[in-house]
């Protein structure tokens, strides 16, 4: 199955190639239901409670990592960039259902007011892989 992410406007959906839409809301993330129903939309499947909840704060100024970490973003139609100096949460969820899993991985969620402005999909390995949301 092909998937791809539209955005138009405000309005997100992931369209599926037989024609069956699945909405995808990036707004009123408020809750942890919220949360894993937005992971469950790109086909992931993580443990209900998340492994972490931190407050991070974006720089004013990226270096060279936050800037690779940017294109990740810019390559699901997300920018950092709009957050520069704000404090958001990141939530960390185990991802049940990686394929050819052999070792843990991450789903990390970016929220500001109760938005999805970033994440990823990474393995717990150091060196190991980081992806966006779209299942490999």
């Amino acid at each position: 199955i092909i998937v791809s992410v539209i955005k138009s406007g405000d309005a997100d959906a992931v369209s599926m190639v037989d024609s069956t839409k699945i909405e995808v809301s990036y707004k009123n993330i408020k809750e942890n239901s919220d949360r894993i129903t937005f992971l469950n939309a790109f086909g992931w499947e993580v443990a209900e409670d998340p492994v972490a909840i931190e407050e991070i704060v974006i720089p004013e100024e990226f270096n060279e990592i936050y800037e690779e970490y940017n294109k990740l973003q810019k390559s699901q139609d997300l920018d950092l960039t709009k957050y520069q100096g704000k404090t958001v949460r990141r939530y960390t969820y185990e991802v049940l259902n990686y394929p050819q899993k052999d070792e843990t991985v991450y789903a990390n969620l970016l929220i500001y007011k109760n938005r999805v402005i970033g994440g990823d999909i990474c393995s717990s390995q150091y060196k190991g892989f980081m992806h966006g949301f779209m299942m490999p």
